[in-house]
């Protein structure tokens, strides 16, 4: 019972943040988006969701 605890604790301390990286740099990807207006597909870096 209680490695199982450990487990399911130690998958949440990887998967939440992970999971909430992607979100907000899909948030600041769609937010460049709308302010410039058109796709910038090829103008923005994955990694950070800003501008080359």
């Amino acid at each position: 019972m209680g490695e199982l605890f450990w487990i399911i604790l130690f998958g949440v301390c990887i998967w939440v943040p992970l999971i909430w990286n992607k979100i907000a740099i899909g948030k600041r990807i769609a937010d460049e988006e709308k302010k410039a207006g058109r796709d910038l597909t090829g103008e923005i870096t994955p990694f950070t969701g800003g501008r080359m």
